[in-house]
């Protein structure tokens, strides 16, 4: 099995999702994209290269102010990383046709990525869209059940 810095592939594909949703989704620092993401990076099937994931993380974040994603299970094998993550935030400003709330909200997703040489090349996500907009809507503030 490849190894990089001391790491096998997997724990090395691992620490790179990881690296970017510290760095790049709470931290903002959206410049890291170039270092996480192949120039013919792809999203969902859709080229993008690492502007993608940028204005991703740009667009989250003018919508919610602290911003955090925590990782919880990793599963690794081969070239693929399976990244099972929490969010959460403060609803700051418009997004999905709603006005600024000044909710906290949470929300799940999975992550996939296919990692060649040390770069994601890859990514099939899903996130629960559904559980952060119903939070937003809620009338009495506390969220959808």
């Amino acid at each position: 099995m490849p190894v990089r810095d001391g790491l096998s592939t997997q724990e090395a594909n691992k620490a790179l999702a990881r690296y970017w949703f510290d760095e790049g989704w709470t931290r903002c620092n959206v410049e890291v994209a170039d270092r996480v993401f192949h120039p013919d990076f792809l999203l969902n099937g859709k080229r993008v290269g690492p502007e993608g994931p940028k204005q991703s993380v740009l667009r989250r974040h003018a919508a919610f102010s602290e911003l955090t994603v925590d990782v919880g299970v990793q599963v690794a094998e081969g070239p693929w990383v399976a990244t099972w993550y929490t969010t959460r935030a403060t609803h700051v400003g418009e997004y999905a046709g709603v006005a600024p709330t000044g909710r906290s909200i949470f929300s799940e997703g999975v992550q996939v990525w296919r990692v060649e040489d040390g770069l994601a090349v890859e990514d099939r996500n899903v996130f629960d869209l559904w559980k952060l907009v119903s939070q937003l809507r809620e009338k009495d503030g506390q969220g959808a059940s």
